[in-house]
């Protein structure tokens, strides 16, 4: 990632928010998914709901058969894909948690964005952001202040919100 880009979103998230920010270069993110680990919470809910549960359920029942049954195809799969990547590889921004969770949301908002991605932290903001080119502003994806803003974990560099839900970025 520019170092060039970095300093310039960094002088003008200090000039916009009036405090001093630290600004952590991501690169070029693309989304990945991780399962909903509250799934069999929800599945059992489910089964309450009379016989549209019970369909859910068993349908539910089948992804899981067939996806236990195709694991070694998409695996060798998987391989082949993996010597034949052609161009830089983009790394995935993961998110976790419940599915109506923020950090699905901000998942969303970053498939749109295909340039290099920051993550801009201010003592009382959180942003992330999409840096477009040298003498261009800084896209504003998500942000976050106060009560809506996520806990940081550097290593690996992770989101947290207070709804349970995690985003999960690679560093560049």
């Amino acid at each position: 990632m520019d170092e060039h880009l970095i300093t310039q979103a960094q002088q003008y998230f200090e000039a916009a928010w009036r405090e001093p920010v630290q600004v952590t270069g991501m690169g070029r993110v693309t989304v990945g998914s991780r399962r909903d680990r509250r799934g069999k919470r929800e599945r059992s809910a489910a089964s309450e709901n009379g016989p549209r549960g019970c369909l859910v359920e068993i349908g539910e029942f089948l992804v899981d058969v067939a996806s236990t049954i195709t694991w070694p195809f998409v695996t060798v799969w998987a391989l082949f894909r993996l010597f034949k990547r052609d161009g830089p590889k983009r790394h995935a921004a993961i998110p976790s948690g419940p599915a109506t969770g923020e950090a699905y949301r901000v998942a969303e908002a970053l498939k749109q964005r295909p340039g290099e991605v920051a993550v801009v932290r201010g003592k009382t903001q959180l942003a992330i952001v999409e840096l477009t080119g040298p003498g261009a502003q800084p896209t504003v994806v998500w942000s976050g202040r106060g009560a809506e803003r996520p806990q940081w974990s550097p290593a690996p560099a992770s989101l947290y919100w207070e709804d349970g839900s995690m985003l999960m970025l690679p560093v560049a």
